[in-house]
């Protein structure tokens, strides 16, 4: 009995020790990490309150500053003009950069207008400047023309054959100088050759009206002459500038030339056609409000495949000398995202 006694006590003394050595070891291990965290968060802090003397600022901004001339440099030499480098440089800051008659403007990217989903490493450039845009392989962009009295004589068959897919043709303008209404000489001929070769037809006017009446007189005019027509794409208003002393819709207001245009679209609407205006980036964000305007089909005209337009438009004017089959001298290319 004494002898049992005498291996628990010291059993019990053993497990003691382990006990004791455990939480000294468990308290030496919390202490560890404790001093480690610490350690941690004081590089960190000490990380955070870097000072910079004034030579570091000035080398970093003068790595910054050679960063951005051989970014425009090379953008340069890799064929663009010093606009195009500027947009491309400025393309994903919350500016736009716009060149108008007058200079270059930065005008903010507005939050409330839904901005467009294209890819641009998904276009595709021909030998011959054509553009197409592909998705998953396949071409889902169509391709079109816009002509007026300027192309003459068109053989629409070769046209057709040459895949264009839809035009719009002139209708008609309104003088700069004199405020006429006066129809395209090859309008009535292009649509109904073009519809004969199976394209799909849209008509645009040349706006120069300068009251809201105005306006709806030119849309009128274009309703007149379509009547009958079987016109399924939009019917387009151009409201771009001349550029001339005399112009007469060059001075208008913002408020002035976008009450023309809703007013020209709604006319347009009510007649069941869909309306669209056409413009370049100035037109779209110094001419007019694009929030006001912001329902309406837009088709912009810009002359670069590196584009700097943010915002959602249907169609794409992409050149002015183009060629196409069955037209003698060159015409607008465009190239069409949806179908009506």
């Amino acid at each position: 009995m004494k002898g049992t006694k005498k291996n628990g006590l010291l059993m019990a003394l053993a497990i003691g020790i382990i006990l004791v050595v455990v939480v000294c070891v468990g308290l030496t291990y919390l202490s560890w990490v404790r001093e480690a965290e610490e350690q941690e968060a004081a590089e960190a802090l000490a990380e955070a309150q870097t000072v910079y003397t004034y030579e570091d600022i000035e080398a970093a901004k003068e790595e910054g500053r050679e960063a951005l001339l051989t970014e425009i440099k090379e953008l340069i030499e890799d064929g663009y003009n010093t606009t195009g480098a500027l947009r491309l440089v400025y393309a994903d800051s919350d500016e736009l950069l716009v060149a108008t008659d007058e200079g270059i403007v930065f005008v903010p990217v507005l939050d409330s207008i839904a901005k467009h989903s294209l890819d641009l490493d998904n276009l595709q450039v021909s030998d011959s400047g054509e553009f197409q845009y592909v998705e998953d392989g396949e071409v889902v962009s169509h391709k079109g023309i816009d002509v007026s009295k300027y192309q003459q004589n068109i053989d629409w068959e070769q046209v057709a054959a040459d895949g264009v897919e839809f035009a719009f043709i002139r209708v008609g303008i309104r003088g700069y100088g004199s405020g006429a209404l006066v129809e395209d000489d090859y309008f009535e001929d292009n649509v109904e050759q073009a519809l004969e070769q199976g394209i799909a037809v849209g008509v645009y006017f040349y706006s120069q009206a300068i009251t809201v009446e105005e306006a709806e007189e030119e849309a009128d005019f274009v309703l007149e002459a379509i009547e009958g027509m079987d016109i399924t794409y939009p019917v387009v208003l151009d409201v771009e500038k001349v550029g001339e002393d005399d112009a007469r819709a060059d001075s208008l207001t913002q408020e002035e030339r976008t009450a023309i245009c809703i007013a020209f679209c709604e006319r347009i609407a009510e007649a069941g056609y869909t309306p669209m205006i056409y413009g370049n980036t100035e037109t779209f964000t110094l001419l007019l409000d694009l929030e006001q305007i912001a329902d309406y089909d837009r088709w912009i005209a810009y002359y670069d495949e590196a584009l700097c337009f943010p915002y959602e438009f249907s169609i794409w004017q992409y050149t002015h000398y183009g060629t196409v089959a069955g037209i003698e001298d060159s015409a607008d290319l465009n190239i069409s995202f949806k179908e009506w």
